[in-house]
């Protein structure tokens, strides 16, 4: 085959992999937030108002397709995640397939879940525990990320009683974190998360979710990459050959 042919037939097979959409299977727990428990408060959104549980989310991912399982940080079996959508619903025991958006996660919610970062890894920029916002140690915890991601998707500023995004009834438990998370957000000193370490999963008809994300390149993707390479450094070898 000639150089030209074989580029074109590689760059064809990398463009229609990376074109390709990552994708995972979710089942969700029963009870749905398995492992860190919730809050129940009242929430108003843009055009909708409802009584929801505040809480990290768990479940078990399958049949991942575009993308190496190993981008789940804590694996399969604990997939852990939080609500990114209010406008649809999930329930305990619901099963979707998602779409993987390696670039879901808004600006705003790069800096809340940094804020939670700081917070939860004692003061520091320095984070022992870069995804310590998705391993909340008590419902309250865990709550307040929820209405933190909330407030960071649905409003422009950084304040539960006011604005487009509004939650009450929180326990006290959930309000004393939720402030030591809006004193870091506010603070300008406080890292982003950055985006290669969360992204999104997305379906229609069921809630969009956020979770971890180790390694932001499909594997897939980075191999074909390398394919690519050294489909070319062999070709120039030829070349010199001749």
């Amino acid at each position: 085959m000639k150089f030209t042919k074989m580029c074109a037939a590689v760059a064809g097979l990398f463009l229609s992999t990376v074109s390709m959409a990552a994708s995972v299977h979710v089942k969700f727990d029963s009870n749905i937030f398995n492992g860190s428990g919730y809050d129940a408060v009242q929430i108003v959104y843009p055009s909708g108002s409802a009584s929801v549980a505040a809480g990290r989310f768990q479940g078990t991912g399958s049949n991942v397709v575009g993308a190496s399982p190993s981008i789940f940080v804590d694996g399969l079996d604990d997939l852990y995640m939080y609500c990114y959508d209010l406008y649809e619903n999930v329930r305990s025991g619901q099963e979707a397939d998602y779409t993987i958006n390696f670039d879901g996660p808004t600006a705003r919610t790069l800096d809340f879940l940094g804020a939670v970062n700081f917070t939860l890894n004692g003061g520091s920029n320095d984070w022992a525990d870069p995804y310590a916002w998705l391993h909340p140690v008590s419902a309250a915890q865990g709550a307040a990320i929820q209405l933190g991601i909330w407030e960071s998707k649905y409003d422009t500023g950084w304040d539960l009683g006011t604005g487009s995004f509004r939650a009450s009834g929180l326990e006290s438990a959930t309000n004393n974190w939720w402030q030591q998370f809006r004193s870091a957000v506010l603070d300008p000193g406080v890292a982003d998360l950055d985006p290669s370490l969360a992204m999104t999963l997305e379906a229609p008809g069921v809630q969009d979710m956020i979770t971890g994300d180790p390694q932001p390149i499909p594997e897939p993707a980075s191999a074909l990459l390398v394919a690519l390479g050294l489909a070319g450094l062999g070709a120039v070898r030829g070349r010199r050959q001749r």
